[in-house]
């Protein structure tokens, strides 16, 4: 008897310190941009001014099922919350003119049982978007592709958007940019891409001409100065008399109709 009075004596010491810690075991956990347990003052990620943070925490498998803002933050960010099955997402929309500093702010995570409140704070800092080149010259024939590698940096823990820019004709471009002579370039947070651009040029000789890059937003950019040397080739020596064809003389007009079928032949 006494023998099992002591294994149930056991087996409510265990219960209540099993229970004890499943009370004690949850807490805030952010899952996005980086995944650790919440405490007060802890560092959620830093942006550049116009860049979005969106902070994803989880319900910890139901035990938390809304999040409440207890404090706000300043006019320079539009701020909302979006509920999902497994969690629920802070996000934190800055602009352009927003200042660089730390901002703090606090929110309650609730549940049917239990409800915590937890004060953390994000930057809003400069140079964590960055752009260089890999190559600045191509040598290619004309009308073949000369191609050029630019590394974007997103140091920041929000996705950034880089609008490429170049100063040529849109026939002078490949079809891998938005309009005429410009396209975004999205880099994922905490990570670099190589952005290729492709130039064909359409007239032989030596060239020059300057990408601008607009690192998410007009107040931080880059410019760069791209070199091309194009061979020419037998099509594009005859191309031009075809395309004149109309405005010759009738006396040259038979050396230029050679010409232009040349230029059909070797297209």
């Amino acid at each position: 008897m006494i023998i099992f009075l002591i294994i149930m004596f056991k087996k409510v010491l265990l219960l209540i310190f099993i229970l004890l810690f499943v009370g004690t075991v949850f807490s805030i956990r952010l899952v996005e941009p980086i995944s650790k347990e919440l405490n007060d003052n802890d560092f959620v990620g830093s942006i550049e001014p116009g860049q979005t943070l969106e902070l994803i925490i989880s319900k910890e498998l139901g035990r938390f099922n809304s999040v409440e803002l207890t404090s706000d933050l300043p006019s320079f960010f539009n701020i909302s919350i979006k509920d999902y099955l497994e969690s629920v997402k802070i996000i934190i929309e800055s602009n352009e003119r927003t200042p660089r500093t730390n901002y703090f702010f606090s929110f309650n995570l609730k549940g049917k049982s239990s409800v915590k409140n937890v004060r953390v704070f994000f930057s809003v800092t400069d140079s964590l978007l960055d752009a260089t080149l890999l190559n600045y010259s191509s040598s290619t024939n004309v009308n073949d592709p000369a191609n050029y590698d630019l590394l974007l940096i997103n140091n920041s823990d929000a996705d950034a958007k880089f609008l490429l820019n170049v100063n040529l004709p849109w026939f002078w471009l490949s079809n891998n940019l938005d309009t005429e002579n410009a396209g975004f370039v999205i880099v994922p947070k905490q990570q670099k891409i190589i952005q290729k651009l492709v130039v064909f040029p359409r007239v032989q000789g030596n060239h020059y001409f300057k990408v601008h890059l607009d690192l998410q937003t007009k107040n931080n950019s880059k410019e760069f100065t791209l070199y091309s040397n194009a061979k020419p080739t037998l099509a594009s020596k005859f191309n031009s008399s075809l395309s004149g064809l109309p405005f010759y003389s009738i006396s040259v007009l038979p050396s230029y109709f050679l010409n232009s079928v040349f230029s059909v032949l070797f297209n």
